[in-house]
């Protein structure tokens, strides 16, 4: 009975200091929220001070990224396509898909393959569009057919689940179909709004650390991307150029700071600095690279050099050093 009666208190107090640890953790999570929220408050808001005109891609390019988001733009895709005129072969393909019951059956029997992956369903989906494109009210009709064919498959068991990921060619059908349909809305009424929240957006997570290789950040609105971990993070305004201020972290990479410089350098005078990312040089005594002969070496990883690694203090003058 002895070690019965010492067993139980032993486990009782566990589970007393597991109660204490567990509100303990509550109250630091609580007051980090409190202070997160304090600071995002009492920050002063900078988010554009001359917007400029909004960055649109005309319609060709908007379409080119949403059907094909892969393919690699060369200045020779971003000229005009030479008109060819097709064979018969493709005549006689074009014919063929504008045959719903023919379409259907050559999308069902694509998506019975095997060894189809979601990568060229997604291409043959766009494809498709493309071709049926100057039909869109057919385009509707076969999207409908094979959304309904979708809903109906017995292997469907989740619908709640359906359409939440790409994974078959009537997804990306209804996604390039949605595109098309939205871009003049998006244009004419929501584009605007929507630039702004992400500029906003952007602006708020680099107020915070954010790992320049997992790009996860301190200040985030999902979970799963979450910074958890901050090593150090000391603040410092450094002024590039009068009067371009600019705001910056000791755990800011080098190309987290030039990031930010562009940044701020649009949000200030409403059009992008004239040289690009990785054109763009930066130096105090000496240059400011990410990886040197000065990148300190963790087992098999090299550090990326921060702000703090060149003990970049307060208020000093990064010039911009060209090429």
């Amino acid at each position: 009975s002895g070690a019965v009666l010492y067993s139980y208190n032993k486990q009782r107090k566990m589970a007393a200091q597991m109660n204490k640890q567990l509100d303990q953790l509550e109250c630091d999570i609580r007051n980090d929220i409190r202070q997160g929220f304090v600071d995002m408050q009492t920050e002063k808001c900078d988010l554009i001070e001359n917007v400029g005109a909004i960055p649109f891609l005309d319609y060709k390019h908007f379409a080119s990224r949403i059907f094909f988001p892969d393919v690699r733009r060369s200045r020779a895709q971003n000229r005009d396509a030479v008109k060819v005129q097709p064979d018969e072969s493709c005549q006689a393909l074009s014919r063929l898909i504008r045959d719903q019951v023919f379409l259907t059956s050559f999308v069902h029997a694509l998506e019975e393959q095997k060894n189809f992956n979601v990568k060229e369903k997604c291409a043959v989906a766009s494809l498709l569009t493309v071709s049926l494109h100057g039909d869109l009210p057919y385009l509707t009709q076969v999207m409908e057919e094979l959304l309904r064919a979708l809903m109906e498959q017995p292997s469907n068991s989740q619908p709640k689940l359906m359409l939440r990921r790409t994974e078959s060619i009537v997804e990306k059908l209804l996604t390039n179909w949605m595109s098309i349909c939205l871009y003049g809305f998006l244009r004419e009424s929501v584009g605007q709004p929507l630039f702004l929240l992400v500029c906003a957006l952007t602006q708020q997570m680099s107020k915070g650390p954010v790992d320049s290789v997992t790009e996860k950040a301190l200040y985030t609105l999902n979970e799963d991307w979450l910074l958890w971990q901050v090593l150090f993070a000391v603040g410092t305004d450094g002024e590039v150029s009068e009067p371009l201020e600019v705001s910056a972290l000791d755990c800011d990479t080098v190309e987290q700071v030039k990031e930010k410089i562009l940044l701020a350098f649009k949000t200030k005078f409403g059009f992008p600095y004239n040289t690009p990312l990785r054109q763009m040089h930066i130096g105090q005594f000496v240059p400011l690279k990410e990886v040197d002969a000065s990148s300190g070496v963790l087992g098999e990883v090299t550090m990326l050099n921060t702000l703090k690694h060149y003990k970049v203090k307060n208020t000093t003058k990064i010039p911009d050093t060209g090429n």
